[in-house]
């Protein structure tokens, strides 16, 4: 099937509100940067990004970049990854840039041909 990228506000806003984007890779490297934002704006939660109701807009520019990023990085790896998570990635004021709080990569080590996933 491929490698899947999946977006969604955090907490228990995804969970809760089932708001997500998902996109597969193309076959070869990542998403491109208007993708990236398709995906942001697809969420129900954009708004809130983009300064809703008078809100200091977030730095969407730099989440389209890192989405952008770790999706070339998901490619790279190919068939050794197992899974990967940012969460959370707080998108900071506009011009401020995005921090990863936390991150787990799991690589397979038999080099996705054979090899236990764990």
């Amino acid at each position: 099937m491929g490698t899947a990228i999946l977006l969604g506000a955090g907490g228990v806003t995804a969970e809760l509100f089932k708001d997500t984007a998902i996109r597969l890779l193309p076959a070869q490297g990542g998403l491109t940067l208007e993708q990236a934002r398709e995906m942001m704006q697809q969420l129900t939660t954009w708004p809130l990004l983009d300064g809703y109701r008078g809100a200091p807009r977030r730095d969407t520019e730099a989440l389209a970049q890192a989405i952008v990023h770790f999706s070339a990085l998901m490619a790279a790896l190919g068939e050794r990854l197992v899974t990967s998570e940012i969460n959370p990635l707080f998108v900071l004021p506009e011009g401020e840039g995005v921090v990863a709080a936390d991150a787990v990569l799991v690589l397979d080590e038999g080099g996705g041909e054979g090899g236990s996933h764990g």
